[in-house]
């Protein structure tokens, strides 16, 4: 298994409030090809991992893509290339809501790059037998 890694600063949008920075995760796996995991870390105790498609992310960059829990689109901000994620969801509280965080677009573009050389479009493969035994004995 093949395993790519990256820090990045995102920025938390939230609405009437200014961006602030969130220390994020990026890893990306060989075994889960078409994933990206993001781990963003809140406070020092409290982290949230989201996992986005790859292709979608890469998608993102041109273009708004994306309906029901997970959005990216390119946007400029103060003359600088930005890729904004609106992540939706139900939190512990029961409550529907979103949150919006936005990266330096050529950070996630080379981070994407690294995970194209580990695992090149078009190649990659899934264990389905792994897969069902997994999403079986869970639930």
């Amino acid at each position: 298994m093949t395993s790519v890694s990256e820090t990045v600063f995102m920025n938390l949008e939230a609405e009437g409030m200014q961006r602030f920075p969130v220390v994020t995760r990026l890893l990306y796996e060989s075994d889960d090809p078409f994933a990206i995991r993001v781990l963003f870390e809140l406070q020092e105790d409290v982290a949230v991992t989201w996992t986005i498609e790859r292709d979608l992310l890469a998608r993102g960059f041109g273009q708004e893509v994306g309906d029901g829990d997970i959005r990216v689109a390119p946007q400029v901000v103060a003359g600088r290339r930005e890729t904004r994620i609106e992540l939706a969801g139900c939190g512990l509280d029961g409550e529907w809501g979103r949150v919006v965080f936005s990266a330096w677009e050529p950070a996630l573009r080379d981070f994407l790059a690294r995970t194209y050389e580990a695992v090149p479009p078009g190649e990659e493969e899934v264990d389905l037998d792994t897969f069902l035994a997994e999403v079986l004995t869970t639930g």
